[in-house]
């Protein structure tokens, strides 16, 4: 599965990330992969495609900074962090 996830440090930020990101962005709630060990256990996938549009929205969502991270998952099952440019 190529796909990226937001993972988050609590419930609360990923609920709200939901509300946001609908509508806008294809995005499934998910169980957080075990390849990204720290998070809050939910998670938001998306395409890859759609990773900096996601960045964007969620950098407007105020009060979240610092409360989530974007991880790529690879079809091997390897997740890496996308680094903001």
């Amino acid at each position: 599965m190529d796909c990226c996830v937001i993972v988050f440090s609590s419930t609360h930020s990923a609920m709200r990330a939901e509300k946001h990101l609908t509508g806008r962005f294809p995005v499934t709630v998910m169980p957080t992969p075990r390849a990204v060990s720290a998070s809050c256990g939910i998670s938001l996938r998306f395409p890859p495609g759609d990773a900096a549009g996601v960045r964007a929205a969620m950098e407007e969502l105020p009060g979240e900074r610092g409360c989530w991270e974007i991880y790529r998952l690879a079809p091997d099952g390897k997740a890496d962090p996308i680094v903001p440019t």
